[in-house]
């Protein structure tokens, strides 16, 4: 196979698309030192396969996308084509003389991989390379990495480099691959293990279990039989008691009846008596009502007379109040005449001050405006001097701009002379600087080379380190393994669970089927709404109460009418699937709880109503109250006792533990089997596992993280002891950069002192500039005094000025206060005397309206005594006659008579109601009788009722139904010990896992379907570890059988490069006791040296060593070809001499394409290209076949 050509488009600096050809032999690529030509490797290990940023030179694998320049855009996509020539058909799997791979990857992460121009995978090609000893970890490309690798590496880590030359890399990812099955199948088998040891720990109890279920159901069919019969008897004794109670009954209602003629009897004869008593009533009415209005009339000429006499009373006050009004009146007169004159007087006197204040006023107005004439004239003067100031502050601020423009000149001058000043200082500064700086150059140098001395001890630390960080990382990986293992087991746990689940385990063979069915049928599914089990819902502590509470009628299938009900009974009878309870919500009857059930949750030990306890949709409410509407649900069975015991027969009452004490006062309970079998519990289970699993997700995202980070920190110490082993180079950069700064900084030191002299003259020349300034603010100083002496004259006498100005205005000030005070008075005293004058007017009025009072008053004292003579005539004719008081008298002896017949008739009615009371208490009597017969009868209606409910909840049968177990023989002594003794013997079998049975094959089953997966996998482990330890023979003895050869191989080219000495490759069994695992040593003995290990040999000595190895694997593995990426660079030339002689001696087997700037190496080339950069960041390809130059030279060498 030959390696035609490279295309690159947009890779690296290879902006354009560019193509390099390649002829068998030796093809040289050379150019300048960052050129671009290391970038023609990177492109084939590229296309190799290589995934790592940091190994293709960049910090993401988008850097290997052409980034653009100053002239030119940055490309959205790179694109490398490999082409090789196939007509050997080194790809076999190719039908194709040329084979072309290409790996493109666009900017925005995405990549595609084509073989001839066909869309495939990356495996895809790395296999097809691999097939035929290519690769990008191989030794096809071959840099100065894989030199240093070979030479510094550790024995453990040189191994690799001869596992891929004797060809194991593949035996070793097959390997690898059995290993990671055999782990996986190990896991497999611990999980299976640990899943048969929980089933083994479940199996042996739950047969246990499904036993005694067995003996439980065959006692409990004995137990229906027998309570059955029990009931029948039970229910037919008290259907007899009933009949004779019902006679009883009907007897004390006919006497009853006889009591109640009788007493109707006597109520009509009571009636007659009550209407000839209202007859009586009557008649006395009417004599009432005559008495009445002859004692009205009485009372009316009585009334008559009193109001005469009370109008007379009132016309003497009248009076009185009269003469008395009148005589106030003159005395108020008096008052009035006497505040009439005061007033007066008053007036008189308010007008004599007004007077007097006016001739004030008069004064006072003269001196005002003889005040004003002599104020306007200060006021003139005053301005005079203030103008005066002004002009002075006008002269003095003129004076001083110029003091300040000059001023503001000699400062600019003296920054300006600090500036230049700074400036001089600064340059002086920057050359001790700078000669400090040439100084430290030489401490710098001799600094990078105590950094190259210190670099082993320090890659030796970082290798530590990187060792002891593998470690870890190695620790998270483990603890992840084992994470995942407890997700697996947790994941089959909750599967486990749902199966049941949704297998219906647990439940009736009818139920399961007929529920199996539904799953199949769409109409069967339309009638069905579910079981109780998966209705109703309650917290976990309530599990084993409220199960125990529904019983057998947790399998119960609920419906939504009565209709659909009866469809699926008609199904399960054409199908033969057995007998199924159904409950229909459309037609059941809720049992609701009493108030002796309300009351009794206040009880010590009371949990609550068992229907209050669980959760389920409204809808179903008929269901849950028909079945556990009367439950109580109780602590314990000593609280459970006190509470029925208090409220005898009033409700069922069930414990949390399980126990039942029944409307009938039997008892059930006894101890339960831990963790049995529960419907309800069943779907908590499911929820717990799921809860356990995401917990367990959680953990492993963690431990994920935490491997990650480890990863991380390892990628880290990798790439520092990578940084460290480029130390050596950048600091032959640091040392060209520090020659640089040398030149730069003497050239510098001349420049600076050139500038310092020129500032030292500008600084003399601001002096003198600064003493001018100085002499002119001088001088504008002077006549600045003197101005200021005049503005303080005239600010003297404008003060003078306004000091009189301010004293006359004062004293005009005064007496207009005083004037505007008089002038107030006035107003006063006018208004005061105003005031008086109304006052007299209206005492005027006052005397005027009192005396009409007093006249008119007067007058009506005359007029009452006239009245009063008047009406003492009137009362004399007041008077009741003699007939009247007659009849009066005869009217009340009749009434008189009338009320004895009355009283007697009372009597007798008496005695009517006290017979009539008697036949009615004789008659409550017998109804109380009957009350107590009825109430006996429904006691046995009671017990009729409690006997059907109990056989209804415990069996869920009927009367009718019941009679089909009627044994005629039957005793109910015997039978009733038999119930006792067939209860006791259910009791002593404790709790009951009533589906242990079906559980227990079930379990048993997978437990069998266990042992056979566990034996599966366990011959699977035999046949892989068979095969591992095959495969790891065949790796020995190829491994042994190529290192022997190449071993050859490198002693003899060592003695060849070296010119005699001898080498050595030997095992390392240091690190591992394996074979497959032991590290590689080299050791060397160059002519007229001891024999050592690399490690100890100088750098050149190193590298050529390394160069012998490489030769020493190609002469047993040929390879199609083969890039070297400046492996040479170390060796002196006479070193590379005898590099490139072998290099064109194995060129016969080997294309090799050599990236070098060493001219021995360029001059046994038979091709010759040249990276160059033409345009700044792009790289241009040049070519010559020197093979073609030679021939046409004649035969010279080309050098």
């Amino acid at each position: 196979m030959n390696f035609k050509k490279v295309e690159l488009n947009g890779f690296k600096s290879f902006a354009d698309k560019t193509e390099i050809r390649f002829d068998n032999g030796v093809t040289c690529i050379v150019g300048p030192n960052g050129c671009g030509k290391s970038n023609v490797a990177d492109a084939i290990r590229w296309v190799f396969g290589e995934q790592s940023a940091k190994t293709m030179r960049g910090s993401s694998m988008q850097d290997v996308i052409f980034g653009g320049t100053q002239a030119r855009k940055s490309q959205s996509f790179c694109e490398v084509t490999l082409t090789f020539d196939n007509s050997g058909k080194m790809f076999a799997d190719l039908d194709y003389a040329e084979v072309a791979m290409t790996r493109r990857l666009f900017r925005s992460g995405e990549s595609e991989y084509l073989i001839n121009k066909q869309p495939c995978r990356m495996k895809d090609i790395v296999d097809r390379l691999h097939a035929v000893g290519l690769g990008k970890e191989g030794y096809s490309i071959i840099g100065q990495g894989k030199i240093e690798q070979i030479m510094n590496a550790k024995p453990e880590d040189r191994r690799a480099i001869f596992e891929e030359a004797t060809g194991i890399i593949l035996f070793k990812a097959r390997r690898q691959e059995i290993e990671r099955r055999l782990n996986n199948s190990y896991n497999n088998l611990n999980i299976y293990l640990q899943r048969m040891g929980e089933v083994e720990h479940m199996l042996s109890p739950l047969e246990r279990q499904s036993e005694k279920t067995r003996r439980y159901r065959e006692l409990y069919a004995q137990l229906k039989q027998a309570e059955i019969n029990l009931y029948i008897y039970k229910h037919d004794n008290a259907a007899s008691a009933r009949e004779r109670i019902a006679g009883a009954v009907a007897a004390i209602q006919a006497q009853i009846d006889a009591c109640r003629a009788e007493s109707e009897r006597l109520e009509a004869q009571y009636a007659d008596d009550r209407r000839r008593l209202a007859e009586s009533d009557e008649l006395l009415q009417k004599l009432n009502e005559q008495i009445l209005r002859i004692t009205v009339e009485l009372q009316k000429k009585e009334g008559d007379a009193q109001v005469i006499r009370e109008r007379i009373a009132f016309c003497n006050r009248q009076r009185e109040a009269d003469e008395k009004t009148a005589e106030s009146g003159a005395a108020r007169l008096q008052e009035i005449a006497a505040e009439s004159e005061k007033a007066l007087r008053s007036a008189q006197a308010q007008e004599k001050k007004i007077e007097k204040c006016r001739r004030e006023i008069e004064t006072l107005s003269a001196e005002v405006a003889e005040l004003g004439g002599k104020l306007s004239e200060s006021e003139a003067l005053t301005d005079a001097s203030q103008r005066s100031v002004i002009d002075t502050i006008e002269d003095l601020s003129e004076i001083r701009q110029n003091i300040g423009t000059l001023s503001a000149r000699k400062e600019a001058a003296e920054e300006r002379l600090q500036e230049l000043a700074a400036q001089a200082q600064k340059t002086a500064a920057e050359l001790e600087a700078d000669k400090k700086a040439l100084a430290a150059c030489a401490d710098w140098l001799a600094e990078v080379e105590e950094y190259v001395a210190r670099e082993p001890q320090e890659r030796a630390a970082r290798e530590g380190e990187l060792a002891s960080l593998s470690a870890a990382a190695d620790e998270q990986s483990e603890q992840l393994f084992r994470c995942d293992a407890r997700i697996a087991s947790l994941r089959e746990r909750e599967r486990f669970y749902r199966n049941v689940k949704e297998d219906f385990e647990g439940y009736k063979f009818s139920v399961k089927k007929l529920l199996g069915e539904a799953r199949r049928d769409a109409s069967l599914s339309a009638r069905i709404k579910g079981v109780i089990a998966d209705i109703v819902h309650c917290d976990e502590k309530y599990e084993v109460a409220i199960e125990t509470a529904f019983g057998g009628a947790m399998q119960n299938v609920v419906t939504a009418t009565a209709e659909d009900a009866r469809r699926l009974i008609e199904h399960l009878k054409r199908t033969k699937g057995g007998q199924v309870t159904f409950l229909p919500v459309d037609s059941l009857k809720p049992r609701y709880e009493t108030d002796y059930t309300r009351r009794a949750l206040r009880e010590p030990g009371a949990v609550g109503l068992a229907t209050e306890l669980v959760r389920y949709d409204e809808y179903y409410s008929n269901v849950v109250y028909n079945l556990i509407g009367n439950t109580l649900i109780a602590e314990t069975i000593a609280a459970a006792t006190a509470i029925a015991k208090k409220y005898p027969h009033a409700f069922r009452i069930v414990t949390l533990d399980g126990d039942v004490i029944s409307t009938s006062g039997s008892m059930t309970g006894g101890s339960r089997r831990e963790g049995g079998s529960s419907f309800l519990a069943n779907e908590r289970r499911i929820e717990q596992a799921r809860a356990d699993i995401a917990a367990a997700e959680k953990e492993k995202a963690r431990l994920a993280a935490e491997k990650a980070e480890a990863e991380r920190r390892r990628e880290e110490a990798a790439a520092a002891l990578e940084a460290l082993r480029e130390g050596f180079q950048e600091a032959k950069s640091r040392r060209a950069a520090l020659l640089e700064k040398k030149e730069t900084l003497a050239a510098r030191i001349a420049e600076n002192e050139r500038a310092h002299g020129e500032q030292e003259a500008a600084v003399g020349l601001l002096y003198a500039r600064l003493r001018e300034l100085e002499s002119e603010v001088s001088t504008s100083s002077e006549g600045e005094e003197e101005i200021a002496r005049r503005r303080s004259d005239a600010q003297g006498e404008s003060d003078r000025r306004r000091g009189e100005y301010d004293r006359l205005k004062g004293e005009l000030d005064q007496r207009n206060l005083r004037l505007n005070a008089l002038q107030v008075y006035v107003a006063q005293y006018r208004a005061a005397a105003a005031a008086d004058r109304d006052a007299v007017e209206r005492l005027e009025k006052e005397r005027r309206e009192l005396c009409a009072r007093v006249e008119e008053a007067k007058k009506n004292a005359e007029n009452l005594a006239a009245a009063v003579i008047e009406l003492e005539a009137q009362e004399e004719q007041a008077a009741l006659t003699p007939a009247q008081r007659q009849e009066l008298n005869d009217l009340r002896e009749r009434k008189e008579a009338e009320t004895r017949f009355k009283e007697t008739l009372n009597e007798e009615l008496e005695g009517v109601l006290r017979a009539s009371r008697t036949h009615s208490e004789r008659a409550e009597e017998l109804a109380e009788e009957r009350h107590k017969q009825e109430i006996e009868r429904t006691k046995i209606d009671s017990e009729l009722d409690n006997l059907q409910a109990r056989i209804s909840e415990e069996y869920n049968e009927t009367y009718e139904s019941c009679l089909a177990y009627k044994d005629e023989s039957f005793d109910a002594k015997a039978g009733q010990t038999a119930v006792n003794r067939l209860r006791r013997e259910i009791a002593s079998l404790g709790a009951i896992n009533h589906n242990a049975v079906e559980e227990y094959e079930a379990l048993r089953a997978q437990y069998e379907e266990m042992c056979s997966q566990r034996d599966d996998v366990q011959r699977g482990i035999d046949d892989t570890s068979a095969a591992l330890e095959e495969l790891k023979a065949e790796m020995q003895k190829q491994f042994d059988e190529g290192f022997d050869r190449i071993n050859e191989n490198f002693q003899k080219l060592f003695r060849e490069l070296f010119g005699g000495g001898r080498a050595e490759l030997q095992m390392d069994y240091a690190e591992s006791d394996d074979p497959l695992s032991a590290g590689v040593e080299i050791v060397a003995c160059p002519p007229g040296k001891k024999l050592t290990k690399i490690s100890l040999l100088s750098g050149g000595e190193r590298a050529l060593t390394a160069i012998a190895i490489l030769f020493a694997i190609l002469m047993l593995r040929p390879m199609p070809f083969c890039v070297l990426d400046e492996i040479e660079a170390a060796l002196d030339e006479a070193n590379v001499d005898k590099f490139a002689r072998f290099l064109k001696k194995f060129a016969k087997e080997t294309q090799f394409i050599v990236i070098t700037h060493r001219k021995p190496t360029m001059e046994q080339a038979d091709s010759l290209f040249g990276v160059t950069m033409e345009e700044k960041g792009v790289s241009k390809i040049v070519s010559v076949r020197l093979s073609e130059v030679e021939s046409r030279l004649g035969g010279d060498t080309v050098a």
